[in-house]
């Protein structure tokens, strides 16, 4: 279920930025929620024309992430994966932090589906995917 959505200017991320980015974010969210299948997390590049982006009226270069995780973590865990996240984008883009922006927005696991499944409370990770045998996907629980 973690979505998380990469908005930078056009032409500034090469794909193979983006394959380690994406990589990167996947281990990050698995490491940050214990339990979270790899499979589960997505990571979307939207490349940003110039005049599409603007910061207080102004033009604006800022990479922007956004991800939308499901309820019920830690402000401990939230954190983490802002600062882990800033930080992977920083290394990657060598963009200043003051150039990046991550934001988490919550989403309760009962409105959200994957695999044709309602998602567990967090911490029932394992459990749910026993129970609904989805290691014949290939999806498994982080631990």
């Amino acid at each position: 279920m973690p979505l998380y959505r990469v908005s930078a200017p056009a032409g500034s991320l090469t794909v193979e930025q983006k394959r380690q980015l994406s990589l990167a974010f996947t281990d990050i969210h698995c490491e940050c929620t214990s339990g979270t299948p790899r499979k589960f997390v997505h990571v979307i590049f939207e490349d940003v024309p110039d005049g599409n982006a603007w910061t207080g009226g102004e033009p604006s270069t800022v990479t922007k992430v956004v991800g939308l995780i499901r309820s019920g973590r830690t402000r401990e865990t939230r954190q983490q994966l802002v600062i882990r996240f800033t930080e992977l984008m920083h290394r990657t883009t060598g963009l200043a932090p003051a150039d990046i922006v991550v934001t988490l927005q919550e989403v309760r696991a009962e409105d959200s589906m994957e695999w044709g499944e309602f998602l567990p409370e967090d911490g029932h990770e394992s459990s749910w995917v026993a129970q609904h045998d989805l290691g014949r996907l290939g999806v498994h629980a982080t631990e």
